[in-house]
């Protein structure tokens, strides 16, 4: 029997940017208020009209409750430090996300998820008034609050980000960019660069700055795909004697 394919609901712009305004002036956790969470559930446009199955309420508060309980969330706050954070809560929303993968690409569903069922946990990791918080709540920008984690998964698999070897800074750099975030395999030679650079700190950053700034400039003249693992260990073994031998040439580093 095939397993059904499950819709999520959509947040219309119009409500998202409405509550996304008040999310960001608000200085404290934002609370989840269950009458806007039946509000947007019901409303005409929450699902499209394609196949599939659509969530159900009780599914969706499952999924709160998983997430909340993943990050230790109590009376608006967290225990955990912002890297558990994120791996705890990654794990959840990725686990949900397996077999609706599409779904999850869509921007309207993440500001539901964010602005309308998990709002509280979004303003507790990035809390207060900063001139770049919307974009952590506008559901399709690289640096979505929750899609970023949800990405890292996806990207890279189970036994990569479980391992904890890869830093927040890694992940900027290798999945704040189109080469590297829709490619997984090209993905994976590059962190694994990362981290056989044996780098640190400051280092580390520029390493990996350079190596993708290197890696981007080469895909303009040679075609990396994501289907040929003899290829992509040829060009980035090509890539890696490159960027070591620019850091062994300067002093800057």
């Amino acid at each position: 029997m095939m397993t059904d394919f499950i819709l999520y609901p959509r947040l219309s712009p119009d409500a998202a940017d409405a509550i996304r305004l008040e999310l960001i002036r608000n200085e404290n956790v934002y609370e989840f208020n269950t009458q806007k969470f039946e509000e947007a559930l019901t409303a005409a446009d929450a699902f499209p009209a394609t196949g599939g199955r659509r969530t159900t309420e009780n599914e969706l508060m499952e999924l709160r409750e998983e997430c909340l309980e993943a990050v230790a969330f109590s009376e608006g706050s967290s225990s955990l430090t912002t890297s558990q954070f994120d791996l705890q809560l990654g794990r959840v929303i990725y686990s949900r996300s397996i077999g609706s993968v599409g779904e999850f690409g869509n921007a309207r569903v993440w500001d539901f998820l964010t602005l309308v069922l998990l709002p509280d946990i979004a303003s507790t990791r990035f809390p207060g008034t900063t001139s770049n918080l919307g974009a952590r709540f506008t559901g399709g920008n690289r640096r979505h609050v929750l899609q970023r984690l949800w990405r890292r998964w996806k990207v890279f698999g189970v036994e990569v980000v479980e391992s904890g070897r890869l830093t927040e800074d890694d992940y900027v750099a290798l999945l704040e960019r189109r080469l590297t975030s829709e490619r997984p395999a090209v993905a994976a030679k590059a962190a694994e660069a990362i981290l056989g650079s044996n780098r640190t700190g400051t280092n580390r950053r520029e390493y990996a700055r350079v190596l993708m700034r290197q890696l981007i400039q080469i895909s303009g003249i040679v075609e990396i795909g994501d289907d040929d693992p003899e290829h992509i260990e040829a060009l980035m073994q090509h890539v890696r004697g490159n960027v070591e031998l620019m850091f062994q040439n300067t002093t800057l580093f």
